[in-house]
């Protein structure tokens, strides 16, 4: 089963966009995990620049960086989300 995280917080716009499209071309075998960083002083250290984080099967696959207005982001969901 892959394991798929994102590191978040509450009202991120950006973070429900990331959430809902990756539950919608996950796989079954996939297990999301959302990961509120304002609870967790070393994860805000770490990711509060940078959210949301996704990571799959503790590899950093997608940030808030490499998230286009156009959406071709969305395109590399299924591989990344593989975890090829």
């Amino acid at each position: 089963m892959v394991e798929v995280l994102i590191f978040g917080k509450e009202d991120c716009h950006l973070c429900e966009i990331v959430e809902a499209e990756i539950r919608s071309v996950k796989k079954a075998r996939a297990n999301l995990t959302v990961v509120d960083i304002d609870g967790d002083e070393a994860y805000y250290a770490k990711y509060w620049m940078r959210i949301p984080v996704v990571v799959v099967d503790g590899k950093e696959v997608l940030e808030a960086k490499d998230i286009d207005q156009e959406g071709r982001w969305k395109k590399s969901l299924p591989a990344l989300l593989a975890g090829t």
